[in-house]
């Protein structure tokens, strides 16, 4: 089986959309790592993030299949997992299993980052080779 980068990014995407599925249908699991978060406010909390997750990923699937804004839908998604991670690993008192959503959080980052420079890369050598015809 050929994994190109393509490919990678639109399983991380197809990923991102099943986890805002999730999050907005089961919000507890989404904020289950924080300490205190079964209380009343987790519902609206889980359901803003499962949103999140599931526009992002739904706008990386859809323009990795028309191969049009690709590299910018992945390297978003990208951010915001770096982001979460970062706000995950630096925040004190949260349990074991939000470090290491954090780690998984910042690796999923990581590879989106790359991915999205390789889409990037694919596009603008696709656009060099029409600009001289080849």
């Amino acid at each position: 089986m050929n994994f190109d980068a393509r490919t990678l990014a639109l399983g991380l995407a197809r990923g991102r959309v099943v986890v805002g599925i999730v999050a907005s249908l089961i919000p507890k699991l989404a904020t289950g790592a924080a300490p205190g978060a079964f209380g009343p406010r987790v519902g609206p909390l889980g359901r803003m993030l499962g949103a999140r997750d599931l526009v992002l990923g739904a706008g990386a699937v859809t323009s990795i299949k028309e191969k049009t804004n690709d590299a910018e839908w992945v390297g978003m998604g990208a951010i915001v997992d770096i982001a979460d991670g970062v706000a995950l690993l630096a925040s004190r008192r949260l349990p074991a299993r939000a470090r290491f959503i954090g780690i998984g959080a910042l690796g999923a980052g990581a590879l989106g980052l790359v991915l999205a420079r390789m889409l990037a890369d694919e596009r603008n050598q696709i656009n060099d080779e029409e600009m001289l015809g080849v």
